[in-house]
C-alpha cells in the first residue's frame, strides 16, 4: 500500500456548522450486510456500521455548539491507490445536534486529535467549527468530553483505523487553531 493511503475503506462523516464539512476516518474492512453493512473490529467479529458511526457521533456532539448538525455518513471503498473511490453504503442522521453550551468561540476553529497507531503511524481526527473552550493551547490532559472521543476512537470493539491500517491506540495531544481557509470563506479577514 502507498504511504498514507486512505483505503481500503473509510467513513466520510458529513456535518454542517457555519458551512458544510466532511471528516474522513479510515476503518477496517467493511462487509455488505443488511442496509448499511458491518465493519470488522479489532477484537474479532463485526459491528453494524450505523452503530459504530452513531456511537462516535454521540461522543462528538459535546464538542460542538447547537448550530452544528451531523447530517449523514458514507462508507467508501478503494482497494488500491489507483482505484476510483466508490461509495458502498450511506445513512442519514436525525437530530444529531451539537450539545456544547459553554459559549466559547467555534467558527473556523479546527480541533485536531493526534495519536499513534499500534504500528507507530501518526493518526488524527480533525473537527471543524468545534468549540475552542476559549483556549488555543495544546491539550495533553484531555477533559471528559475529549477523553470520550479518544476512548471511542481507540475502542477494540470498533473498527476505526489509522491510515497505516493499524489501530489508533496512543494519545499524543489535541491542538486548536483558526483554520485559515475557513477564516477566508467566512470573511473574517
Amino acid at each position: 500500500m502507498a504511504p498514507n493511503f486512505l483505503g481500503p475503506y473509510w467513513v466520510q462523516l458529513n456535518y454542517t456548522g457555519d458551512a458544510p464539512h466532511s471528516m474522513t476516518i479510515p476503518t477496517k474492512n467493511w462487509n455488505p450486510s443488511g442496509s448499511v453493512g458491518t465493519f470488522d473490529i479489532w477484537s474479532g467479529g463485526t459491528i453494524n456500521a450505523l452503530t459504530m458511526v452513531g456511537d462516535l457521533v454521540t461522543k462528538l456532539l459535546p464538542l460542538f455548539n447547537a448550530d452544528v448538525s451531523f447530517n449523514n455518513y458514507l462508507v467508501f471503498k478503494q482497494l488500491l491507490p489507483a482505484d476510483t473511490p466508490q461509495p458502498v453504503a450511506s445513512e442519514a442522521f436525525s437530530g444529531q445536534i451539537g450539545t456544547n453550551t459553554g459559549g466559547s468561540w467555534a467558527a473556523a476553529v479546527e480541533k485536531m486529535f493526534l495519536a499513534r497507531s499500534t504500528n507507530f503511524g501518526l493518526c488524527k481526527l480533525s473537527l471543524l467549527d468545534a468549540c475552542s473552550e476559549s483556549t488555543f493551547l495544546p491539550i495533553i490532559s484531555p477533559g471528559v468530553a475529549d477523553q470520550a472521543v479518544i476512548d471511542e476512537w481507540f475502542d477494540d470493539a470498533k473498527g476505526w483505523s489509522a491510515r497505516d491500517n493499524f489501530q489508533p491506540n496512543t494519545f499524543l495531544k489535541i491542538t486548536l487553531n483558526l483554520n485559515q481557509a475557513l477564516r477566508k470563506a467566512y470573511r473574517y479577514d
